[in-house]
């Protein structure tokens, strides 16, 4: 089938502004279903067909449309991140299914902001839009995107503002100014000393670069002025649109991306709902969908070029939008169970009906004093138990200065590479005394964790807010320290995300952190490791300890913060233990 190639076609919007779009369609025959994506990081680049090749898509039978969203690349108009999607989305949906050879059916595809980017035209209920495919993505810019427990996602902000915005939007705008070489130059410079300076700026909303070259306006300050959850992030939310949104929709996540727990929680809102939805987690960060993520070779099975050794990620768009949107079976989709999973430790693919899994069990593992008691704000640490605590058990305190905070290896991040993403060997950070541990014997048999993981702290502080950090490990017989899961919560946002709430220095306070959720099975002979700490630097931006908007202040000062585990106050980890054939 020869394929036609049509670069930059016009789509007008509703109020008069012209999008344009990458249209891949067959020569001959049709009618054709029409897939769709939308983003802000060019048509034209190789990210745009990452995830589908437009011409074995063509060649399957269907028309592709990929655009430049309002304000970006070849678009007009201003971009004002989220807030045009939603109704440039449905104008876009239904021009893309009056298109020549068109069935009159789309479905939507893409991963991170044109995962988003789905949820907001399947939001306004475009008639035409019968089936969406998000990739790593989530349904709220304030929950598990610019923030998480009410700390501010600053690695991914000033990264992604810097490299995936404002380099673009500096071309776009100042393409006629002599000085353009040298503007590029600054900021290519001011992001990579990224690690050196730039994260390290105070107050946070002072961040120099984009006013010097005057790029972006006010589009990257806006947040620090918008620190709790308020009318600003709730304009954009998808929360209050699912009951409205009908159609199937497929979820493909992984356990390290920057938006796994959002990908998870968006799979269970439409399946609450009845809907038809499935739901994919792979090993995988974002947009890196290899087997090898981080310190660690998860093998070729992982990778999503080579998924289970079965297909790859057109192929599994192909069988999604055949299913979906011509009602056919023919590569035997619908009889496959809606949950598959990638399960770390083993390295190996399952299937399951439900997330989390059936005959879960939800195990208390508690923070317990070591036998050394003064090794425990060292490598040795604190324990890791079943048995709750009886009696009564030193607390356990160290200090927490802004000005030297625990630098971020690895993880959920999506920031300048020089952090690491992934799973990484934690030993470097495990000698700090403001890092506590505390770490189980070790396991007899292989212990498979699979589900979603929150930990229970009883903590106070001499300081009116502050933050508690809590990651899992898995500590392998050499010593060697990975993470697996972490989290945080600002205490402010202890209670509501809307209506921060200081601290009393000196009272202790129950908070739950979410770690999110993983796959993993530790192996036998391995152990269960979980730190408690105050940050991870740039994942999440510094508590300055002083209860004022810390995107607004530079003032800091140092919190003695305290971590209890005794039988009044049972701090303690709570993990999904299940039983794998």
């Amino acid at each position: 089938m020869r394929v036609i190639f049509e670069r930059n076609v016009a789509i007008p919007m509703r109020d008069g502004v012209t999008l344009r779009a990458n249209v891949y369609r067959p020569e001959t025959g049709g009618p054709y279903p029409v897939l769709l994506t939308r983003h802000p990081y060019g048509k034209d680049t190789a990210l745009s067909t990452s995830l589908l090749d437009p011409t074995a898509m063509v060649e399957a039978g269907y028309i592709v449309v990929i655009q430049d969203v309002r304000g970006r690349f070849a678009s007009e108009g201003d971009f004002q991140s989220y807030a045009q999607e939603f109704e440039d989305g449905y104008d876009t949906v239904e021009w893309a299914a009056s298109l020549p050879g068109s069935d009159g059916q789309v479905g939507m595809f893409g991963t991170s902001y044109f995962g988003y980017t789905q949820w907001q035209a399947a939001a306004m209920k475009p008639p035409s839009l019968k089936a969406i495919l998000p990739v790593m993505t989530y349904n709220d810019a304030w929950y598990g995107s610019a923030m998480r427990g009410g700390a501010l996602e600053w690695g991914k902000l000033a990264s992604w503002f810097t490299n995936a915005i404002a380099l673009p939007e500096l071309l776009r705008k100042k393409c006629a100014d002599k000085s353009l070489p040298m503007m590029v130059a600054q900021l290519v410079s001011f992001y990579d000393q990224l690690p050196m300076r730039g994260m390290y700026e105070l107050p946070l909303n002072r961040f120099s670069i984009f006013k010097e070259l005057d790029v972006l306006g006010d589009l990257f300050y806006e947040a620090f002025d918008h620190p709790g959850y308020d009318a600003y992030w709730q304009a954009t939310s998808i929360r209050p649109h699912f009951d409205a949104i009908e159609i199937p929709s497929f979820h493909v996540g992984g356990w390290y991306d920057v938006f796994a727990q959002p990908t998870i929680d968006n799979y269970l809102e439409m399946k609450r709902r009845g809907r038809h939805a499935r739901l994919l987690m792979g090993p995988w960060s974002h947009t890196n969908y290899s087997g090898f993520v981080g310190d660690v070779d998860f093998g070729l099975a992982a990778s999503a070029m080579l998924r289970d050794l079965k297909e790859d990620l057109t192929g599994l768009h192909r069988k999604w939008f055949d299913l979906t949107l011509k009602n056919s079976n023919a590569f035997g989709l619908a009889e496959e169970p809606p949950v598959t999973l990638f399960v770390m430790g083993v390295n190996r693919w399952i299937s399951t009906e439900s997330w989390p899994l059936p005959d879960t069990h939800f195990a208390a593992f508690y923070l317990r004093e070591g036998e050394d008691a003064a090794l425990k704000n060292a490598i040795l640490g604190g324990g890791l138990s079943l048995q709750p605590p009886v009696q009564k058990e030193c607390a356990d305190s160290y200090d927490y200065d802004p000005a030297d905070p625990v630098l971020s290896r690895g993880g959920n991040l999506l920031t300048h590479p020089v952090y690491g993403v992934g799973p990484h060997d934690q030993r470097a950070i495990e000698t700090r005394p403001d890092v506590l541990l505390y770490t189980s014997d070790a396991l007899e048999e292989d212990l498979a964790m699979i589900g979603p993981i929150t930990a229970k702290l009883y903590v106070s502080s001499d300081a009116v807010d502050t933050d508690f950090v809590v990651r899992v490990c898995d500590v392998h017989p050499d010593g060697t320290s990975i993470n697996i899961v972490e989290g945080i919560q600002r205490m402010r946002y202890r209670v509501s995300d809307h209506a921060p709430s200081l601290m009393t220095p000196g009272e202790i306070y129950e908070v739950d952190v979410d770690l999110w959720s993983t796959a993993m099975v530790f192996q036998k002979g391995h152990r269960l490791r979980v730190h408690v700490t105050s940050s991870s630097f740039p994942h999440w931006d510094r508590n300055l300890n002083t209860g004022a908007n810390n995107g607004t202040t530079t003032e800091m000062k140092v919190a003695r913060n305290t971590v209890y585990h005794t039988e009044e106050h049972p701090s303690h980890v709570v993990l999904p233990i299940v039983t794998l054939a």
